[in-house]
């Protein structure tokens, strides 16, 4: 495959560090339904002072162009996130024409996302991301956590795993600087009662579901990360009853276009 005229929609098998991170990719692309580890959700184009150079610029000038083209705003398009999708596990990178085709005039740029490790190492996987969020397995690509226990109570915190993995809460991707007004368990459930409900697309919260705010502490500053969970009240002792999947309902998946053609960075 050539590098001057990038599709979007398309999966790469890029399989090393070195073709990862590279300037420019140009292997054949790969059905998304089999291995692969990309997968472009957005191409543009290369514009201004950068593009006008007739000699392809270094890797270093390309790659921070790429992070102004390859925006969060148009990944989470892609997938068909809606505002209150919390995601993990996944990377961007960006692709630029050969030397020979950015000689021959091509600014393309491609921009594609791969689903990683906890390290942030690319994965091979065959998991279709066009609109994943919408689909029934998103859980591979949501925010959870995996809260401990002590005698019958949760812990504040919990571990950052993807929901496909055994988890106690769901991230809604609502999170809230924690200050005297949210000093309690009630009072951060109902300031994130109206971000569950969005979530789940209902007006009042179900039987079997309940609020459960997560506690994260970077350095001195607290945030209170949003999170949902099936109801669970542990007896002393009691080791937390640890799930699987997503409570997100399936939608229509619904890619979003962004009109100024900037692109993603996970977020």
């Amino acid at each position: 495959m050539g590098t001057a005229n990038p599709e979007t929609g398309l999966c790469h098998a890029v399989l090393s560090p070195e073709e990862y991170d590279a300037t420019s990719e140009s292997s054949p692309s790969v059905a998304c339904a089999g291995s692969h580890t990309t997968q472009t959700f957005h191409v543009t184009k290369l514009s201004g002072p950068l593009a006008s150079l007739e000699v392809r610029p270094n890797q270093q000038q390309l790659k921070a162009a790429g992070k102004t083209l390859c925006t969060v705003e148009a990944l989470r398009g892609y997938l068909s996130a809606s505002d209150r999708d919390g995601t993990i596990g996944l990377a961007v990178t960006s692709y630029f024409p050969s030397r020979d085709d950015w000689a021959a005039g091509s600014r393309a740029v491609r921009c594609d996302v791969a689903v990683t490790d906890k390290d942030g190492t690319p994965q091979e996987t065959g998991f279709d991301l066009k609109g994943a969020l919408a689909g029934p397995n998103s859980a591979a690509v949501r925010l959870c956590y995996r809260q401990e226990a002590k005698d019958g109570v949760l812990s504040e915190d919990g571990i950052d795993v993807p929901c496909s993995e055994p988890h106690t809460a769901e991230d809604i991707s609502a999170w809230i600087p924690q200050d005297a007004s949210l000093a309690t368990p009630a009072e951060r459930e109902a300031r994130c009662l109206p971000y569950a409900l969005e979530f789940l697309s209902i007006e009042n919260m179900p039987a079997g579901i309940v609020v459960q705010p997560i506690i994260r502490t970077v350095g001195t500053a607290r945030t209170v990360r949003c999170a949902v969970a099936p109801t669970e009240v542990l007896a002393p002792g009691q080791s937390p009853v640890l799930v699987t999947g997503s409570l997100a309902p399936e939608r229509t998946p619904k890619v979003r276009v962004p009109e100024t053609g900037g692109v993603a960075s996970n977020g």
